[in-house]
């Protein structure tokens, strides 16, 4: 039976390997979830990245306890799980309905309904899905579920930069122990001579401790006194130049201690720059001062043959190495003091053609043996030497010596062997590689292609072999290839690059990439082109639909342009148009009930002025909307006296109610606001509490906190969450309204420094608060 692609070992390992299971949340994801959730429109955005026991949301917007807490569910509960097992998105109108989720508990549990996820992909495997979810029946656009993809697209990046970021850290901290260990003293300065790094190898060397050297000038540390000046001279020319000459070279020079003594050291400078544009100098030493002697013994002893190009090698029959010329020591990397003593065979591993006894055999028998040995280096490099073996008496008189003498031919064996692994690797490349390759004689005709160029033009490899390449390209296009060959073979560059078409053997076009090199002989003489194919069709055509995709943007923006001006002209007429008639409409009514009219009167005049208040409270809640969605909304706060402000809203909402409130509190609001908040919190309490029964004032902390009481039904546990988000309404009821009002009191609230919020009553209805700073 085959393994899911769910759980395949390898993506549930990639899965792990993001790093973004057990750590919090990354900023950028959270960054496009909630970008999802805006454009969208959604109120649930989630990265969820798929295990084979479990999703682990990686960033989330808007899913609700206890699952926002758990920041994952089991697969019982999940959609997504369908997304990373097909590798395609999943797009659910209606989950209660839909055959493959419909039976899933985060229908019931979480409220997922409507469904729209996206594979994230990272290195060949998908790690789980971008989704974005809604607790009611949606249809999702293609705008929407493009926009989504191109969101997932994003992810999927965001986790490769985070990966990468963590990579470097473990590997910055496998540096660091590197240091650590090192055997070479390790010391870095920065381009004024201050000491930045000083490894345990470097205190264990020059006798300071690391927090005594770091920060500290170099030259007052190891630095002797007669060179401290060229040494500061060295940097006062990086700092105006930015460049260093001594840097990648091996350097030996005299360095001192801290108790002053003298000593040779070797190292190899190299250079760093930092993100202010200065270098920062790194350098490994080590004491070079037993290698020093060894070479002043071994130059006292073989002063004649030290200047042959060759190692020079004395020894006894059972290999042991009496003598070590320089150029051995070249060769091997081992100075003489480390090889003088010790067996040749052994120490540099040496592989003989046909065996070491066939070596003694000769030398037994002729005195002498030529052939190529293999021998590796104290670096652990593999050496090819010519070797040459003779057989003299002894200096003192005892058995014979053997006198060997090696040539190091690695570099032309390594170019034998280079030459012939290009050729085999080439030919590897080019018959396996992914992108079309052909290579074309000077007649036109295909010398050689590979079988995805032949899978490309719908033909087989033999069946090109020798046809002609100008009659796989589309005619249209022919006469373009014409003229880039003759810039080629007239010199005007070794190279061309162009977009044509070629013909593929059904006679349907292919759009391709091409890239053509003309190779030439060393006398610069054409031999035959190479060309580079490439198949773009599926990029030619999403451009096509890009550029569409456009267009049709360019026309909403016209679209949403007059609906902007629509929305101008319509607080215009808000404002002014209705707001004055209004106004005169309010203060001719508020005369007439003034006046001693019969009670039929009366009661039509009380139902006009009841009207007209209602008319003038839709009007500053629609330009309080508008004002919003502009991001004009603002409030030049005053101190307002708490008491007289809410009888005033208390008669705008035509309504009675008993105030309890200090008499001397003073609160900063803008005074219009607070009146519409107040006369909305008593208008909804009408609506659909049965009339507010008290409003409340109580100081704490520095705030005001004004209750509106009433004894409704009150606000549905679901609905709570999302009850001053814009267009929210109870369901069920007959009240009228657009689920604006709390919206706008919320953002009035904002507007002045304060928020506003809502609590159960006791033992039942609600209690809307409005919290204000103290004037």
């Amino acid at each position: 039976m085959a393994v899911r692609r769910l759980d395949r070992p390898e993506r549930v390992a990639a899965v792990r390997a993001t790093g973004l299971l057990d750590r919090t949340e990354a900023p950028g994801l959270r960054r496009l979830t909630r970008l999802a959730s805006r454009l969208l429109e959604a109120p649930t955005a989630l990265v969820s990245l798929v295990l084979d026991d479990r999703q682990v949301f990686a960033s989330q917007v808007g899913l609700p306890s206890p699952w926002a807490e758990l920041g994952q569910t089991p697969l019982s509960h999940s959609f997504c799980q369908h997304v990373v097992n097909d590798d395609r998105p999943l797009v659910v109108t209606d989950a209660r309905e839909h055959p493959l989720v419909r039976d899933n508990p985060a229908v019931d549990e979480i409220g997922v309904v409507a469904y729209a996820g996206m594979p994230i992909r990272v290195d060949g495997q998908t790690l789980g899905s971008f989704c974005a979810i809604h607790d009611t029946p949606r249809e999702w656009s293609e705008h929407d579920l493009e926009v989504l993809e191109d969101l997932a697209a994003a992810v999927a990046s965001e986790i490769e930069l985070v990966r990468a970021a963590q990579h470097a850290e473990e590997t910055s901290a496998v540096v660091r122990r590197i240091l650590e260990v090192s055997q070479d003293a390790y010391v870095s300065i920065d381009a004024d001579g201050l000491v930045q790094e000083w490894n345990p190898a470097a205190e264990r060397l020059f006798g300071w401790l690391r927090d005594e050297a770091t920060g500290t000038d170099l030259s007052k540390l190891i630095v002797p006194e007669e060179l401290r000046d060229a040494h500061r001279r060295g940097l006062d020319r990086v700092r105006e130049t930015g460049t260093s000459a001594l840097a990648g070279q091996r350097l030996e020079l005299p360095a001192i201690d801290r108790d002053g003594r003298r000593f040779p050291v070797e190292f190899t400078l190299q250079a760093t720059n930092v993100t202010s544009g200065q270098p920062v100098f790194h350098a490994f030493l080590h004491d070079i001062s037993a290698r020093r002697a060894a070479e002043e013994q071994l130059r006292r002893q073989a002063e004649l043959i030290d200047a042959a190009p060759a190692a020079i090698i004395v020894r006894d029959p059972d290999g042991t190495i009496r003598f070590w010329n320089q150029g051995a020591e070249q060769m091997y990397g081992w100075p003489a003091g480390a090889a003088v003593g010790r067996n040749i065979h052994r120490l540099l591993s040496t592989r003989f053609p046909t065996g070491l006894a066939d070596v003694r055999q000769a030398l037994e028998e002729t005195g002498s043996w030529g052939g190529e040995l293999e021998h590796r280096r104290s670096d652990g490099q593999i050496v090819v030497a010519l070797s040459r073996h003779v057989c003299r008496p002894a200096t003192d008189g005892g058995p014979v010596e053997i006198v060997e003498t090696n040539t190091d031919i690695t570099g032309r064996r390594r170019a034998e062997q280079a030459r012939e692994e290009s050729e085999r690797r080439f030919r590897v490349q080019f018959h396996q590689s992914t992108i079309g390759q052909v290579i074309v004689g000077l007649d036109g005709n295909i010398l050689h292609v590979n079988d995805a160029y032949a899978r490309m033009v719908g033909r087989s490899a033999n069946d090109l072999a020798g046809y002609g390449v100008i009659l796989l390209t589309h005619p249209d296009d022919r006469d373009g290839d014409t003229d880039a060959l003759a810039g080629l073979f007239a010199g005007e560059g070794d190279s061309y690059e162009q977009v044509k078409r070629l013909l593929h053997a059904d006679g349907h076009a292919i759009d391709v990439q091409t890239g053509v090199r003309l190779i030439r002989d060393a006398d610069g003489r054409p031999l035959h082109l190479i060309g580079i194919v490439q198949d773009i069709t599926e990029q030619v055509r999403a451009q096509r639909e890009r550029d569409a995709a456009q267009t049709v943007l360019a026309e909403r923006n016209e679209q949403l342009l007059r609906a902007n001006q629509l929305k101008l002209d319509l607080m215009g007429m808000l404002s002014h148009d209705i707001g004055t008639p209004l106004t005169s409409i309010m203060g001719y009514g508020e005369v007439l009930s003034d006046s001693d009219l019969p009670p039929a009167l009366a009661n039509l005049t009380a139902r006009i002025i009841t009207g007209a208040h209602r008319i003038d409270e839709l009007r500053h809640n629609v330009l309080a909307m508008c004002q919003l969605d502009a991001g004009e909304l603002s409030a030049v706060r005053q101190p307002v006296k708490l008491v007289p402000a809410l009888r005033d809203a208390v008669d705008a909402a035509d309504t009675e109610v008993p105030i309890t409130c200090p008499e001397d509190v003073t609160v900063l609001v803008n005074p219009a606001h607070l009146r519409q908040i107040i006369v909305n919190f008593l208008t909804n309490a009408r609506k659909y509490g049965g009339g507010a029964t008290a409003l409340t004032v109580t100081v704490v902390e520095g705030e005001a906190r004004i209750g509106v009481h009433d004894e409704g039904a009150g606000v549905p546990d679901e609905l709570r969450s999302h009850l001053f988000e814009r267009y929210t309404r109870a369901s069920g009821t007959a009240a009228e309204g657009h689920g604006l009002g709390l919206h706008i009191v919320a953002s009035l609230a904002e507007a002045n420094g304060g928020h506003v919020g809502y609590r159960p009553g006791e033992p039942t209805g609600s209690v809307f608060m409005l919290h204000l700073e103290i004037g």
